[in-house]
């Protein structure tokens, strides 16, 4: 059995703190972020298309625009808002509404850091 696995990326910017952190990332700041999105098939469908990338795009836009260019922590309703926390919202977001979703990578631009969630 082939398995297909289909990928998609957009970039936001956003702001956050992890208040509990020790760390400066306690305090206000902000990141310009890429995040990568994975769905799998285990097979073609119509058109001989694994998963509708198109949908795909769409659906990360969707959620993206509720994220960019915002403070996160009132956003999501957070007191400690780490870049894990952000990638699982993100993933929850999107497999509720294509459970073909799998993985969400969210780097920083900076190159510095990624997270990975997958389900």
């Amino acid at each position: 059995m082939t398995i297909y696995k289909v990928c998609v990326s957009d970039v936001f910017s956003a702001a956050h703190s992890i208040r509990s952190h020790g760390g400066v990332g306690r305090y206000l700041h902000g990141h310009d972020f890429r995040v990568r999105v994975c769905a799998s098939s285990a097979g073609l469908g119509a058109g001989n298309i694994a998963v509708d990338l198109k949908l795909l795009e769409e659906l990360l836009r969707e959620v993206i625009e509720k994220l960019d260019h915002r403070y996160l922590n009132e956003v999501l309703g957070v007191e400690d808002l780490s870049t894990e926390y952000i990638a699982t919202y993100i993933l929850s977001k999107l497999s509720s509404k294509l459970p073909e979703v799998y993985l969400v990578e969210l780097c920083s631009t900076e190159g510095r850091y990624c997270v990975e969630v997958e389900r």
